[in-house]
């Protein structure tokens, strides 16, 4: 038997991202929330999934609490141009919760404020009404730059928030930071997205970040031997350990989340 050494590092890139049309940015970029009930995490709000019944485990959930809020990082600034989300679609009771709502963009962590979460940023849309059981459209009334985009109820008692799914939409150029963890010797099984000879592991980083566009590229491998970078789409928020094989000589990096 031959030990095989696996070594895990991170990797971080910058890439300026242009972008003809509109495209999500928020899909697979870290989300953080107020709380979190059950195993309803912040995640769940951009993994992909747009199944609206909170049983089916694709939504996300905060406990109760007075503003609560849910928020993802874009790890970038950008032109942000309009807002689709997902409610909850289960019950009418339950979409109906969503009501006295802000989606606000900031281009600073608002967490380091002084007194956030009672804090505004540029909103892109309010709505006083409930929102209803459905995916509704948001265009901000002006394009706006950030990198947090919030939602927040403020109903001045006890409330959960809960929504199944945020696409962000934006336009134009922007500068977008990816971090990626590296394992070296492991490779991740399945059908490639694409296939690429590139000459170095970190042109194989920059082919997977350049496709985050087009294809939310989020994982690939390098392997040594053919120089062949095969790119993947896939949940970074996930246990992908399941899918990895050892292999010598080949990169296995995935998004950081």
């Amino acid at each position: 038997m031959t030990a095989v050494c696996k070594f895990i590092a991170f990797l971080v890139l910058t890439m300026v991202i242009k972008t003809f049309g509109l495209y999500n940015a928020a899909r697979f970029k870290p989300a953080i929330q107020s709380s979190t009930f059950d195993n309803c995490f912040a995640f769940l709000g951009v993994d992909a999934n747009y199944n609206p019944y909170m049983g089916n485990g694709h939504c996300h959930h905060t406990l109760c609490e007075v503003i609560p809020w849910w928020m993802v990082d874009l790890r970038g600034q950008f032109v942000i141009e309009k807002i689709q989300l997902t409610n909850r679609q289960d019950t009418t009771y339950f979409a109906n919760l969503l009501r006295n709502f802000d989606i606000d963009i900031f281009e600073q962590d608002p967490r380091q404020l002084a007194n956030f979460p009672n804090v505004t940023g540029q909103v892109c849309y309010h709505q006083t009404d409930p929102l209803g059981a459905s995916t509704f459209n948001f265009t901000c009334s002006v394009p706006i730059v950030g990198r947090f985009v919030r939602l927040v109820m403020r109903l001045g008692s006890c409330n959960f928030l809960h929504t199944c799914e945020m696409e962000v939409f934006v336009s134009g150029s922007s500068k977008e930071e990816i971090d990626f963890k590296r394992q070296i010797n492991m490779a991740l099984t399945g059908t490639p997205m694409a296939t690429l000879i590139t000459s170095d592991y970190f042109l194989c980083a920059q082919a997977c970040l350049s496709r985050r566009s087009t294809d939310f590229c989020t994982a690939f491998n390098w392997i040594t031997s053919t120089r062949s970078c095969q790119l993947f789409s896939v949940n970074p928020f996930l246990d992908l350990s399941a899918n990895l094989i050892s292999d010598p000589g080949t990169y296995f990096s995935v998004q950081s989340t």
